[in-house]
């Protein structure tokens, strides 16, 4: 069984996804990553599709923090979010 993750944090960055503070919604998630990787910034707004799916992760994660599965789907919205950084601290 995987360690639980900090609930806090998931909703808080559930909701600055949702409000669409896509640096804020990176900041909660951050902790929760183990591993840093380079990610190549896209130049583009996330669309609607992408929020959903990453709403979906943050939310399975939130729903059981302590699934095994649940720090992999952090660390993919993680990662997708950081595809769209809005500022220049990628």
């Amino acid at each position: 069984m995987a360690k639980a993750l900090d609930a806090d944090r998931l909703r808080a960055a559930l909701a600055a996804v949702k409000e669409k503070d896509v640096e804020a919604a990176i900041q909660q998630l951050a902790p929760m990553v183990s591993r840093r990787r380079f990610t190549r910034p896209s130049g583009r707004l996330a669309e609607p599709l992408e929020i959903d799916e990453i709403t979906g992760w943050l939310t399975s994660a939130l729903d059981d923090p302590t699934a095994d599965d649940a720090p992999f789907l952090v660390e993919r919205a993680y990662y997708k979010l950081r595809r769209y950084r809005t500022d220049d601290r990628r």
